[in-house]
């Protein structure tokens, strides 16, 4: 009984293991649907995935983590249309306040000229009827009725023409006004544009990113079958990888050199037993020679993107990380070390460095032709062959080139 008892509890804890690895992101997820605030939900969703890439590696975890990253850049998409519609629905009613601004300003104006032209008339009225008065007490007059009554008229004209021109200071202040509201509406209007379009590329931006999202996702379920141990496989390839490339350096360093020109066959694009396929690793460093390298740490260090080396090449890359296409790279003079390659996983942070290199950039191009390629020297110098160097059936080309510099060939047969 004990014995079946210890069995039982095992299986639980076993069973609560496996939930909180399945069931745990999806409810921290969730705790973040009932948040309002966009800013905040967008936190909580990033808290989410920077707690999910801190637990172990593995592809659950992985896809997790990608599914977090999926849903974030859907909130985003939907969030950002909403901030779009908005704006233009913003923009579209200070169109209508600007419209009406204008046809207040023409009336005022209008009416600022009419007021200018009434006033201007009554008051060389008044001045006549002032001169007519004048003759009257001069020359006499029919009544001295007619002469108060004449007076009388004149005071309620000045009266009135009195609150005609406050009536027009209250107009023309009316008019600075509204001309103020114009200006600060076209100005809102303005910047609510340039928001818009920022928008907007936002917009884009993310809409890539999902697809390219979904595009990771998916190479990855593919490439591993969605098997824990295949994808535990991929991973310990990799550190194979870097572990294979630092530590011929040590047993080269004591190897003689061979003198290679640029096009010289240096081996054959292979995979060494590489669960990722057939291809070459083709990395670009700034050292003069081994003396220059110590340690393992070099293969993070003083690394050169491969583009700024390589001649100006139509390649075809398809690395999963977003969509297959032909990209035009290369601004050096070095010629390609594959004649036809296709690049599989670019140079600097890729989605691939995130999953198998704990973050840290891939300082190389991985590219592979078709089987059998030859792999060719890209620049004259001095080569150090690694055929099976270590015994573990790892194959390699190190060439120090003038000027300072040194390529690395790595998975050849």
């Amino acid at each position: 009984m004990r014995i079946k008892s210890l069995f039982i509890c095992a299986f639980i804890a076993s069973f609560v293991l496996i939930l909180s690895v399945f069931v745990t992101p999806v409810i921290a997820a969730s705790k973040c649907d009932s948040i309002s605030n966009p800013e905040l939900k967008v936190s909580c969703l990033e808290k989410v995935l920077s707690d999910l890439r801190g637990k172990e590696v593995t592809l659950q975890n992985e896809i997790s983590y990608m599914d977090g990253q999926i849903s974030l850049t859907q909130y985003k998409i939907q969030n950002s249309i909403a901030n779009i519609q908005k704006t233009e629905q913003k923009i579209q009613k200070l169109a209508g306040d600007i419209s009406d601004l204008a046809q207040r300003i023409d009336k005022l104006e209008k009416s600022i000229d009419h007021q200018r032209s009434v006033l201007g008339s009554r008051m060389r009225e008044r001045y006549k009827e002032k001169d007519d008065s004048f003759l009257m007490i001069l020359f006499g007059s029919d009544t001295l009725n007619q002469l108060v009554k004449k007076s009388e008229y004149l005071k309620v004209m000045e009266i009135n023409d009195d609150k005609m021109i406050k009536d027009m200071d209250k107009s023309k202040r009316n008019f600075e006004e509204q001309k103020r509201l114009f200006q600060e509406s076209k100005q809102e209007q303005e910047t609510l544009k340039r928001q818009l379009e920022v928008e907007k590329a936002n917009l884009d931006s993310y809409r890539a990113s999902l697809e390219d999202q979904k595009n990771v996702k998916e190479a990855l379920l593919e490439q591993t079958q969605n098997d824990e141990a295949k994808f535990q496989k991929r991973l310990e390839d990799a550190r194979k990888e870097l572990l294979q490339i630092t530590r011929a350096v040590a047993v080269l360093k004591n190897e003689k050199s061979k003198d290679v020109k640029a096009g010289d066959a240096i081996g054959i694009q292979g995979n060494t037993g590489y669960s990722f396929g057939d291809h070459v690793h083709f990395g670009v460093y700034k050292y003069s020679s081994f003396k220059d390298i110590e340690g393992w740490d070099w293969y993070y260090s003083n690394y050169v993107d491969p583009a700024k080396k390589l001649e100006k090449k139509t390649v075809y890359w398809n690395t999963g990380c977003s969509s297959a296409t032909n990209k035009t790279v290369g601004e050096g003079s070095w010629r390609w070390p594959l004649s036809s390659p296709t690049i599989s996983q670019g140079f600097g942070d890729t989605c691939w460095s995130s999953i198998y290199y704990g973050g840290k950039a891939h300082p190389a191009y991985d590219m592979y032709g078709k089987v059998g390629s030859i792999v060719y020297a890209v620049a004259g110098g001095k080569a150090y062959f690694c055929r099976n160097c270590m015994g573990d059936g790892g194959n390699g080309v190190f060439i120090f080139h003038s000027g300072g510099y040194m390529t690395v060939y790595w998975h050849l047969r």
